[in-house]
């Protein structure tokens, strides 16, 4: 049999799309499946408490982290460049640093999360189990403030870099393309110890 025919039969894909579920439910909520995070919720009421701590303190973390996002932005975007190192007021870093401002997402989200989770309880987790509508949902939740923060995080670095350019010092240039290098190895090392 064809190699290229055995990577498209269900059972394959079915693997696949099920290690990638349970990544992405441990990753969001702490547990591979709903259905476990349902059951820890009805038989351990103190794992079900822990869990649901740290769901809220890794979000109001993200809160936290996506208004100091907020805040250095408006103040990139309202002043002008101190020296001739960086040139933030270049059209480019200009909209990247504006872009940032998706930290106001991420902070608007994050609130609703933090809602959600201090009245989350089985009843919204069975109705999510039961209507693949409401799971998606909840998945959109858990991933908006972290994607939104992610967002914000590239658009700045990005427009740093930019502004980094376009100032046109040859030194900083070099710091910046050594400092990317090591960026995206270590980025790499993470994601590969990681899965």
């Amino acid at each position: 049999m064809a190699r290229g025919y055995e990577l498209h039969t269900p059972s394959v894909i079915t693997n696949i799309i099920g290690e990638i579920r349970q990544c992405l439910f441990l990753t969001l909520l702490g547990t591979t499946s709903l259905e476990s995070l349902i059951q820890t919720a009805k038989t351990d009421k103190t794992e079900w408490n822990e869990l649901k701590m740290r769901l809220t303190e890794r979000t109001a973390n993200i809160n936290v982290i996506s208004s100091l996002g907020v805040g250095a932005c408006a103040t990139f975007l309202t002043t002008t460049s101190p020296t001739d190192v960086a040139d933030w007021t270049h059209e480019f870093p200009y909209v990247c640093i504006g872009a940032a401002w998706c930290s106001v997402l991420a902070v608007v989200t994050g609130l609703g999360l933090l809602i959600f989770l201090n009245v989350m309880s089985t009843e919204h987790l069975e109705s999510a189990k039961r209507s693949s509508f409401k799971r998606v949902l909840l998945l959109t939740l858990l991933m908006m403030p972290l994607t939104f923060l992610s967002a914000a995080g590239i658009c700045a670095g990005v427009g740093w870099l930019g502004a980094a350019w376009f100032g046109n010092v040859f030194w900083i240039k070099l710091a910046m393309a050594i400092g990317s290098l090591v960026f995206f190895f270590t980025l790499f090392v993470v994601v590969a110890v990681i899965y």
